[in-house]
């Protein structure tokens, strides 16, 4: 069934029938799809223009409410601030505060409330509010200051306080008066934010995220980031600085019209969150009925057509089946191209001149890349399409033992493919071609290093296949890494030299302060003497088995350098002091039990050791072996073949001191 709906006979009969049915429907998809394009609009439109007049009410209730403080602040003498009672008393007797705001305070500028006001009653609780940031930005401007919402010290509810500060004669802050609004319960969004039961919820956000009043009392103070429908609409305004926009804006998103106003002169935003069903009702029941009419009559002209276009595409069926045979393999007769006169007949020529072309091309770009001195090969969908003779040398394999195999065949492991997928990915998308040095692997299971170059035959298209350059570099693989090796280590001890250890000591340096380490500095004792009497081949024979030594007595993660003559240093990464200072003693031991068995003599020699913890405090890893080396020294001037920590008062020494113990 499947096969019959991918073909193109099928296509054309489903695009005859298509082109019917959209010519009935077309005419009722463009009268709706403007009906609602203009339904959506003025719903749009309405929605501005309705957010735009609250919030404009809004903010002159506001504005309103702080030009009152203002004018009570100014009413303010500066002898009601010495006097609890007077104060107390004046506040009293300014009625018009209290039906505009649910409580009154004075503060003076230490934080102290001086006389509190709640619904009209005096209230004994008088807390300190010099923790309030509104209350210090009141102290510091002469203009009123609103404040986010807090939880009231004494009430325990959600409020939002203005503040106005009152200035003496000099200028100075004298105190600071303040009005309560209580934001369930406040007159300021009463009109705006009616209870509704059809689903509509209006918001008032602060630019903060924080919702200062809500339909549903419960989500006050919560985080308006979590309101069902605004989520999109409030990441994108947060995302862009959260601006108070007094020209409004409307948007469908999320199943809701989200329509948002900015207050004049304050950090709130109006939102109110409408489920699009309810807009939409009486559309989505006109537009049923107009599409049950529209495909009741396309129905008959669906049926005519299809009858129409079977009759006429018959034919192509019969030449696909033509090529179906022809790309299994089955060579077609003359008898099988015969398809009828016309475009079809045409088609059926083409498809043969076609064929003989592709055999052709075949042939002759796989003599091409039989000749090439280097192995090629083309692959698509992750198996080889055409391998070249070197291409196939190289691998061990036969061309029928590669061709049409999957391009896993010439990796050791599934991780190594992959490895170059995740490699190679990227270097397609960003160059359009690849160029690495990769670990494959013959058919005898031997493996080896070359060099893959990879390029899409359709540049950003991988799908069209992928031309790949393989060159056997193993010798040059081996000499490279020869010559590493070398650079890096001590030739005498096989160990990583000094260049190799200060390398890895910089690194751990600069990042002591998050993962703290030791270093040790190590001087053989009485080292000179061995060179003197059993000859520098001695010397080096000590050196060598000396440095097998220190190695076998140290953690894997540990490390352990030459850094020249008879100086070897370690790396100790996460070791905490304790832990340094038993390794360093076991270094030293070691050391010390050695004996070196040389032409009828025996050597031995002793170890001054000096440990230095590292934990940010030093700048470089100059510093570093500067102070394990001091260290060192100390233990020489303390008796040698012992181990010095850098903090002990020991380990700091005179520069003569030091040239008497080398001396």
């Amino acid at each position: 069934m499947h096969g019959i709906f991918s073909t193109l006979k099928f296509r054309i009969i489903l695009l005859c029938v298509t082109a019917s049915v959209l010519t009935a429907l077309g005419t009722t998809v463009s009268v709706l799809g403007v009906t609602q394009a203009e339904l959506q609009r003025q719903m749009l439109e309405n929605e501005r223009n309705d957010r735009v007049r609250t919030a404009a009410l809004m903010a002159s209730k506001l504005e309103l409410l702080k030009d009152s403080l203002a004018a009570a602040a100014v009413q303010m003498e500066p002898t009601l601030w010495r006097d609890r009672a007077a104060m107390t008393s004046h506040l009293l007797e300014r009625p018009v505060l209290g039906v505009l705001f649910d409580g009154l305070f004075a503060v003076t500028p230490d934080g102290t409330m001086l006389a509190r006001i709640d619904k009209g009653a005096v209230a004994a609780e008088l807390p300190n509010l010099s923790d309030r940031e509104y209350f210090q930005r009141a102290l510091h401007t002469d203009q009123p200051v609103v404040s986010e919402p807090v939880l009231g010290k004494v009430s325990r509810t959600a409020i939002s306080v203005i503040a106005m500060s009152v200035r003496g004669s000099n200028g100075e802050p004298i105190g600071v008066v303040c009005g309560i609004l209580r934001l369930q319960s406040n007159s300021l969004f009463s009109d705006p934010t009616a209870r509704r039961t059809d689903g509509v919820r209006d918001l008032v956000v602060t630019r903060a995220g924080t919702l200062l009043w809500h339909t549903d009392d419960r989500r006050v103070m919560g985080n308006a980031a979590n309101e069902p429908g605004f989520e999109t609409m409030f990441k994108r305004w947060h995302e862009s600085g959260a601006p108070i926009d007094t020209a409004a804006s409307a948007e469908l998103s999320a199943g809701h019209l989200v329509s948002m106003a900015g207050l004049p002169f304050s950090d709130w935003v109006l939102v109110r969150l409408t489920p699009t069903d309810t807009l939409t009702a009486a559309l989505h029941a006109a537009q049923g009925t107009a599409w049950t009419l529209a495909l009741m009559a396309s129905f008959v002209s669906a049926l005519v057509a299809g009858a129409v276009a079977w009759h006429v595409v018959r034919p192509i069926g019969l030449l696909r089946d033509r090529a179906v045979r022809l790309l299994a393999g089955q060579q077609p007769t003359d008898d099988d191209w015969t398809a009828g006169g016309g475009e079809i007949g045409a088609l059926s020529q083409a498809l043969q001149s076609l064929l003989q072309a592709r055999q052709q091309q075949h042939t002759e770009l796989q003599a091409v890349l039989d000749n090439a001195e280097v192995g090629i090969a083309l692959s698509r969908n992750g198996r080889f399409e055409m391998v070249s003779r070197q291409f196939c040398s190289i691998f061990g394999f036969e061309r029928e033992q590669m061709a049409g195999q999957p391009t896993r065949l010439i990796y050791g492991s599934d991780a190594d493919y992959e490895a170059l997928a995740q490699r190679a990915g990227p270097a397609f998308m960003q160059h359009g071609l690849f160029d690495g040095e990769v670990e494959l692997i013959r058919s005898d299971g031997r493996r080896f290093w070359a060099r893959m170059r990879g390029r899409a035959v359709a540049p950003g298209d991988r799908s069209k296949g992928t031309i790949w350059v393989v060159a056997d570099e193993t010798n040059d693989h081996e000499h490279r890494e020869r010559l590493s090796w070398a650079a890096n280590h001590d030739r005498l001890t096989g160990l990583p030299n000094r260049a190799a250890f200060e390398a890895l000591l910089e690194v751990a340096t600069a990042k002591a302060t998050e993962a703290p380490f030791c270093a040790l500095f190590i001087d053989l004792d009485r080292f000179k003497q061995v060179n003197d009497t059993g000859g520098h081949a001695a010397g080096d024979a000590l050196l060598r088995e000396l440095g097998q030594v220190l190695s076998a007595k140290l953690r894997k993660s540990d490390t352990v350098a030459r850094l020249g003559g008879d100086e070897f240093a370690v790396l100790l990464p996460q070791c905490p002091i304790p832990r340094a200072r038993v390794l360093a003693e076991a270094l030293r031991a070691s050391v010390d039990v050695y004996r070196l068995e040389w032409e009828g003599a025996r050597y031995s020699v002793g170890a001054s050791i000096g440990l230095v913890a590292v934990n940010g405090t030093h700048a470089s890893a100059a510093d570093v072996l500067l102070a394990a080396d001091k260290a060192c020294y100390a233990a020489k001037r303390a008796g040698r073949n012992r181990v010095a920590f850098q903090d002990e008062p020991a380990a700091l020494g005179t520069s003569s001191e030091r040239e008497t113990v080398e001396g």
